[in-house]
């Protein structure tokens, strides 16, 4: 069977809005019946694609990783550190405007499903590990010696998640112009510091 089928059309309806349901409300906040009444399918739809909720909900992070990824990896391509964070931070500040961009979704329902799903909340932490993986790689074409790329990458991997919390809380873009100036002034007193 094809990607294009009745059945995956379905089965992809109800993990886009599962995804924009849990991300917006989370993950508690969010029912099968929520979910069902936006898409207008029967329940029976549901339970023919997921046993449950929980299997939905890794689905969702599937979903979500999939979407960082093909972001984060073309806006990386071909470009250094400061060109990559100031590319980034541009579509993430386009997308604040147009009210379609409110911050890292892996992060937020992570958040959420460690107390309550921790089981599923690995799942999230292994997708935030591949946007760290891209951030190593960057660095590592941008000049920082390669002793030093884990420790700075999990530096600004950490900020750079720290400051889309803090823009998903505010809703300012002026927290995320501060992660660019951040992320870049980080970078080059690396690249400073290596040059004395």
């Amino acid at each position: 069977m094809g990607k294009n089928t009745k059945g995956e059309q379905t089965k992809n309806k109800i993990i886009e809005c599962a995804a924009d349901l849990f991300f917006k409300n989370g993950y508690n906040a969010t029912g099968i019946n929520d979910i069902l009444k936006i898409t207008g399918l029967p329940k029976g739809s549901f339970y023919f694609h997921f046993a449950s909720k929980k299997e939905l909900a890794i689905q969702v992070d599937l979903y979500f990783e999939k979407q960082l990824a093909t972001w984060i990896l073309s806006t990386a391509k071909g470009r250094n550190w400061e060109e990559f964070i100031i590319a980034l931070v541009e579509d993430m500040i386009s997308g604040a405007n147009q009210g379609t961009y409110f911050g890292c979704p892996l992060t937020t329902l992570g958040q959420e499903l460690a107390f309550v799903e921790p089981d599923i909340a690995k799942y999230y932490n292994d997708s935030l590990k591949k946007i760290l993986y891209v951030f190593n790689s960057v660095l590592e074409r941008s000049g920082i010696p390669k002793e030093k790329i884990s420790v700075l990458a999990n530096r600004v991997f950490v900020m750079y998640e720290g400051y889309l919390v803090c823009f998903r809380i505010s809703k300012d873009t002026k927290v995320l112009e501060a992660m660019r100036d951040e992320l870049i002034m980080v970078y080059k007193s690396h690249l400073e510091s290596d040059c004395k």
